[in-house]
């Protein structure tokens, strides 16, 4: 079943990437913060819509986290932002790679730590392997 999640996960990379290089476009088209205000709009009206049909949960538990928690919408934002900037700069593979990076390196302490309620993954030397893989493919994907 894990391999599933694996699989899952993989799938929805490739949808980053896609989205990644079509926000791209729509920056150099209409400008940097405007493509990724229309994106999260777009995804936003995606999500209520899939709330309204198949949400089971509670939106008023909301309120019962701590209020910086509320920040990761910004977080989100930014990463588009982000990727509409950098991938006429530095090329898709370039930016999406970095991107994967800084997710790597922010997850691998956040399972070393058991952070957030996950299962307490160690930092150990297959790990730091691939971070440094992940480096060395960033330099090579961003050397001209």
């Amino acid at each position: 079943m894990n391999w599933l999640f694996l699989l899952l996960s993989i799938i929805g990379g490739a949808g980053l990437a896609f989205q990644a290089g079509v926000n791209g476009e729509l920056g150099k088209r209409m400008g940097t913060i405007e493509a990724a205000f229309v994106a999260y709009t777009v995804g936003s009206f995606v999500l209520l819509i899939g709330t309204v049909f198949f949400g089971k949960g509670s939106l008023g538990a909301l309120f019962s986290f701590q209020a910086w928690k509320w920040f990761v919408g910004a977080l989100g934002a930014s990463y588009i932002f982000i990727m509409v900037a950098a991938i006429p700069r530095v090329g898709a593979s370039a930016a999406i790679i970095g991107a994967i990076l800084g997710q790597l390196l922010i997850g691998m302490i956040i399972d070393h730590f058991g952070l957030f309620g996950g299962k307490t993954l160690p930092i150990n030397l297959y790990r730091m392997a691939g971070a440094v893989l992940m480096i060395i493919s960033l330099l090579l994907f961003f050397k001209k």
